[in-house]
């Protein structure tokens, strides 16, 4: 993968790590903080990618590893937020 765009996409998702975190931290709502764990992991995969990107772990590389952990995070993320939509359109206004 082309440097540049290695570093575009961790800038990209430190940006997002980072205004998840103000975000949740203003609101102090839970469902942030899949978010935040979401975008850490994808932060950390590209920049083990870019500064070490022969560092292993559990027999797999370590941006690998850390972007199939982003996978299951953003999973969460994304029932969680199904299930404050839903919540929230069945409650009356």
């Amino acid at each position: 993968m082309n440097t540049v765009f290695l570093w575009f996409l961790l800038v990209l998702f430190a940006i997002h790590l980072a205004a998840f975190a103000v975000l949740g931290l203003k609101r102090r709502q839970w469902y942030y903080l899949a978010l935040v764990v979401t975008f850490a992991l994808l932060t950390g995969a590209f920049a083990v990618r870019l500064f070490a990107p022969e560092s292993t772990a559990l027999g797999l590389p370590l941006h690998q590893l850390l972007r199939y952990c982003a996978w299951a995070a953003a999973a969460v993320s994304i029932s969680w937020t199904a299930t404050r939509v839903i919540a929230r359109s069945r409650t009356p206004d």
